[in-house]
């Protein structure tokens, strides 16, 4: 699939990796559905662009809505038409440990949240998605569509405060083979990035102790991520047809360990 002249749904466009996305599509000549809560964010990113009206749809939107997000998604097809690339950036760290200071337990609407925006938000716009796209013309290949979801290294090796955060990206990282193999059918690839420590709003708040840490464990190189990085791999995925049913880990071979300093604390 050729990148250009498609219609692409990306969520969380309005920062990181989301952001990064839709600024290679765009730069891909797509037009592109940018999803995310933040309305300024997604001011920011369509200003910065200088895109036309008719390559950007910018909508503010809470993924783990279902009927909003169908609104949203029956807008965009009148306006562009049937989208072939999906991009789920959506996500969030939420709060970590499973006590409090004083021993009680955390309430369960925070860990709720966090699964309802990284997992079922994922799979929300993925079944939209699908139901848009299976019963389309064939591309080149046979192909229809190409699904592409945000999973982690945390999916493998979170740490301890992350058991949300882990839950909800284990639980992208398993739904990818189910779906290439239920999607085949109708043509639809999905895969999934799981990245390592990206420069994102995410590792942003991170405690600067914390993140020096995480960064210092990357063999190579010894830094953290970039969104265009990202992004790179996302127009491959969606270019090579033979990627299907997979988690690509975008990591610099981390293999995230305990911080001593986080065991202390």
């Amino acid at each position: 699939m050729q990148i250009q002249g498609q219609f692409a749904i990306v969520t969380g466009a309005g920062s990181g990796l989301g952001e990064g996305t839709v600024r290679m599509l765009v730069g891909e000549n797509a037009r592109v559905l940018a999803l995310d809560q933040d309305a300024k964010a997604l001011e920011r990113l369509t200003a910065s662009l200088k895109a036309s009206p008719d390559s950007i749809l910018a909508r503010v939107a809470d993924v783990a809505d279902a009927s909003q997000i169908e609104l949203i998604f029956a807008e965009a097809v009148r306006l562009f038409g049937t989208p072939r690339i999906l991009v789920n950036c959506a996500g969030m760290l939420g709060v970590g440990r499973l006590l409090k200071g004083d021993g009680t337990p955390r309430p369960l609407a925070a860990f709720r949240r966090v699964i309802e925006v990284n997992l079922i938000g994922t799979f929300n716009l993925i079944r939209l998605f699908c139901a848009a796209v299976h019963d389309q013309s064939a591309l080149e290949g046979g192909e229809r569509g190409v699904v592409v979801n945000t999973a982690s290294v945390a999916s493998y090796e979170a740490l301890s405060a992350q058991t949300a955060y882990a839950a909800s990206k284990g639980g992208v990282a398993g739904m990818m083979l189910p779906l290439a193999r239920e999607l085949a059918r109708y043509g639809i690839r999905a895969m999934a990035i799981a990245p390592g420590s990206f420069d994102t709003g995410m590792l942003a708040v991170v405690p600067d102790h914390t993140r020096k840490l995480l960064l210092e464990d990357v063999p190579f190189p010894p830094r953290a991520g970039r969104p265009d990085e990202f992004a790179a791999l996302v127009k491959t995925i969606v270019e090579n047809q033979m990627l299907n049913g997979e988690v690509i880990r975008l990591d610099g071979a981390v293999r995230m360990r305990e911080p001593q300093a986080m065991v202390s604390t």
